[in-house]
């Protein structure tokens, strides 16, 4: 069945209500561990339906934000997913009170109880309306951005049609796709001020209703984090400043001698003066050459590539009103996976397809896990699929470069490992405006700015006012939509380059771990999950050491 044939309707909320309640009664009157399984079992059906609906009708809104359909029955869901929250947590309450709490840690694991544990510590009624509103202020930001029209060189273009100019060859073009991004961003800079004032106010209410003293330990419990803390990503993001930030000086200033330029500015953008590697085709090119990587790579990638193609499970082109960026969702009742991405001409074509395919992958590999907090991770670990998918695929690269796959692979690697100050920069800043919710937009703008000199000592913005005066920021949709998942790709990051070593030293070997990783879904915690895979935990301070060394060394034997 194709996408476009998928069943959708709105659920009703009420009959889910009283369906779950029906559950309840029948599971606290239940005279033994099996009838309570089974009434689990039910329970995830009933769960994993509404979960299809409301993914369908996220991704429809994504696909066309000017759809007045999609706009409705997005927000419709929005509406009502903060009850449907508050009907699964009577649930949750229910299974952990359970007379027979230990045959259903014996039947799903501990992992379960961990989850369960910190959605009762992160969740309460009263937050309903609270939800409601941080959705309908996402939605607004998402709106915002998704509705950008900029015209340059007789076309209209949205913030990602602008991407191929900002890598152009020709550097004042690249200087003027960034001048009219940066004066979109001016032109709406109190919009989303406003935006982001708002959203940080209804996140600390939040946490103040639950008795915590800002949202930073309400935000680590939404992302389910069981067995790290802020204090353990803050000495993390130390590692990343005095073993990664000097590294990514020493590239930049390589990238400075090639193109010969006395200054780099932010819309230096390129890592050879030629430019950056393009794909040699476009998006039926590339979709035709990912089927041949994937049939190649293993059995397992074939089938599930070709069901991606064939039921029509992605949407990869750039138009007009289409949510920007690149995500995986999924369908659990129909165990389908869906890839949305904005293609545009450029080598990130390729890095985001591998990147949500590994998503993808590991969704349907996982598919048939008996808990429906065990189809994803955490989302730290869901980032390992994805980022070490754009790396067991490089042995590929040639079908989607030609003659540029070693300068794709070393723009790859060394932006890749560019990007982890960038990542800590994101989440250091988010904790500083968690901790400080009465901040004024200007005060968040001036401590960008002093932490960008920590994790991007150099960078200069030349002329663009918006970036000068700290705004960079405001790009960056997750610190608008998801609090505190910015530094998860950062972990997820570490992990995917160890993947990277592995696939150097014994493929077969690395791809066997990967496979089980992914087939394990949520079953387990972020750093028990590492252990499965044979990878060592990034918080290890020894892994930035034999990380940097090994990324140095492969970059200055394959310099180009």
């Amino acid at each position: 069945m194709k996408y476009s044939e998928y069943p959708y309707q709105r659920i009703n909320l009420k009959r889910f209500q009283k369906d779950v309640e029906i559950m309840i009664n029948n599971f606290q009157s239940a005279d033994s561990a099996e009838k309570q399984i089974q009434i689990i079992q039910s329970y995830q059906q009933l769960q994993k339906e509404t979960q299809t609906y409301s993914s369908i009708a996220h991704l429809n809104f994504s696909r066309n934000t000017k759809d007045a359909k999609a706009v409705e029955e997005n927000k419709f869901y929005d509406e009502i997913r903060p009850e449907i929250a508050a009907i699964d947590n009577q649930f949750t309450k229910t299974i952990d009170s359970s007379k027979f709490k230990k045959e259903l840690l014996e039947k799903f694991g501990k992992h379960f109880f961990n989850l369960i544990s910190m959605e009762l510590k992160s969740f309460d009624p009263k937050l309903v309306d609270l939800m409601k509103k941080e959705n309908e202020l996402s939605n607004e930001y998402r709106s915002l951005l998704a509705g950008a029209e900029i015209e340059y060189k007789g076309n209209t273009l949205n913030l990602a049609g602008l991407s191929p100019y900002m890598q152009d060859t020709n550097r004042e073009t690249r200087k003027e796709a960034y001048q009219l991004r940066d004066s979109f961003f001016k032109d709406n800079e109190e919009k989303l001020d406003v935006i982001f004032e708002k959203l940080v106010k209804v996140r600390h209410k939040k946490a103040q209703v639950l008795n915590f003293k800002n949202f930073i330990p309400l935000g680590y419990l939404n992302m389910n984090r069981s067995d790290y803390g802020a204090q353990e990503v803050s000495e993390y993001r130390k590692q990343i400043v005095n073993h990664i930030v000097p590294l990514v000086k020493k590239i930049n200033k390589k990238r400075k001698d090639i193109l010969g330029y006395d200054e780099m500015f932010i819309y230096d953008t390129l890592y050879f003066k030629e430019g950056n590697p393009k794909p040699k085709g476009g998006l039926k090119f590339q979709v035709k050459q990912a089927e041949i990587m994937y049939t190649e790579l293993s059995k397992e990638t074939k089938n599930f590539f070709n069901m991606m193609v064939n039921e029509e499970l992605m949407d990869l082109e750039n138009r007009a009103g289409k949510s920007g960026g690149g995500f995986c969702t999924s369908f659990p009742s129909l165990e389908r996976p869906y890839i949305f991405a904005n293609f545009n001409g450029t080598d990130h074509d390729v890095t985001v397809l591998t990147h949500e395919a590994g998503h993808a992958f590991q969704s349907y590999q996982s598919r048939k896990q008996p808990i429906n907090r065990y189809l994803w991770p955490t989302y730290e670990a869901c980032e390992i699929h994805s980022m070490s998918m754009e790396f067991l695929t490089w042995d590929w690269m040639h079908l989607f470069f030609k003659e540029d796959t070693d300068k794709f692979l070393f723009k790859h690697l060394a932006g890749s490992l560019a990007f982890l100050p960038y990542g800590a920069l994101v989440d250091h800043f988010q904790h500083w405006v968690y901790e400080n919710p009465e901040a004024s937009p200007k005060a968040r703008k001036l401590q960008w700015l002093k932490l960008e000199k920590i994790y991007q000592p150099g960078i200069n913005y030349d002329n663009l006012e918006f970036l000068k005066n700290g705004g960079f920021w405001q790009k960056q949709s997750h610190i608008y939509e998801m609090p505190f998942y910015y530094i998860d790709y950062t972990l997820a990051q570490i992990c995917a380059f160890q993947f990277w070593i592995r696939m150097q030293e014994d493929k077969e070997s690395a791809w066997n771990d990967y496979l089980k990783l992914c087939k394990a879904g949520g079953s387990m915690s972020f750093l028990d999950l590492v252990k499965l895979a044979n990878i060592k935990s990034p918080f290890d301070p020894k892994v930035f050491e034999e990380v940097a060394n090994k990324i140095d060394n492969w970059l200055t034997d394959n310099s180009l």
